[in-house]
């Protein structure tokens, strides 16, 4: 989620690069703010020292006021002494600027990836999942959303926005639910990798998915676990494949 001014609707023509610089440095304050409050000098600082953003104290103060007016961060003058002649301004992230923070890197990292993904010619074409190996496992998937009206498409490629096809063990849409598009893959021959979520990350950006779910019966790492988390992946997993769509079922939200 990139418009942090949501202010912003009767710009006038060619506004659009200077609007987006704003958005990126609103981004890369917030991003500053979530290790500690910092006063704006010392903001200014670590904008020139993180991104190499020499941004004037009349630029930065503008940013400031716009993003504690709309809630993201929140102000406070203090001093250093009781009797001391100045204070200064420290600002701290809102939990309302922390969730603007969270959706707004995920949407960058999406189109990052993707840009990267596609400019490196990174293979994205794994196997599908044998079939017969599956078979009854995706049964029982395809029934679960089945039965929540949705329409299943099972073992096939999908092309996406970008003309790359992808393999997908089972596509779901639905045109009521909440999560309307839900692709499923089983990545059941290893352990799952950062790789293999970063590829169902960009595969499910790209499929525009309102949800993606990975099914394996090997242990997953929490460091995989939270990564997953953060790109709104679902994992499941169990003692089989099999036992991992029992999970899903009876776990699953739509």
């Amino acid at each position: 989620m990139l418009s942090l001014n949501q202010a912003q609707e009767n710009r006038p023509q060619g506004a659009e690069t200077s609007s987006l610089v704003k958005q990126l440095v609103d981004i890369e304050i917030l991003y500053l703010l979530t290790f500690s409050p910092k006063s704006g000098y010392e903001l200014k600082k670590q904008l020139l020292n993180w991104f190499k953003i020499n941004v004037s104290y009349g630029t930065l103060y503008p940013h400031l006021h716009s993003l504690e007016e709309t809630g993201f961060i929140s102000g406070k003058w203090q001093q250093k002494f009781e009797t001391a002649p100045l204070k200064k301004r420290s600002y701290s992230l809102t939990q309302t600027g922390n969730q603007v923070l969270r959706e707004s890197v995920e949407s960058l990292t999406k189109i990052t990836l993707a840009m990267q993904f596609m400019m490196t010619r990174v293979d994205m074409s794994a196997q599908i999942s044998s079939p017969a190996a599956n078979k009854s496992a995706l049964a029982l998937a395809e029934n679960f959303f089945a039965e929540r009206d949705y329409a299943v498409t099972k073992s096939m490629t999908v092309a996406g926005f970008s003309g790359v096809e992808y393999p997908v063990d089972l596509l779901a849409i639905s045109s009521t639910s909440k999560m309307p598009r839900v692709i499923v893959r089983i990545l059941d021959k290893n352990p799952i990798t950062i790789d293999d979520i970063l590829k169902t990350h960009v595969m499910s950006f790209d499929l525009e998915a309102s949800l993606s779910v990975v099914l394996s019966s090997s242990p997953v790492s929490e460091e995989i676990a939270k990564l997953a988390d953060f790109y709104h992946i679902s994992i499941f997993n169990g003692r089989d494949i099999e036992d991992t769509v029992n999970i899903m079922c009876s776990s699953l939200k739509l």
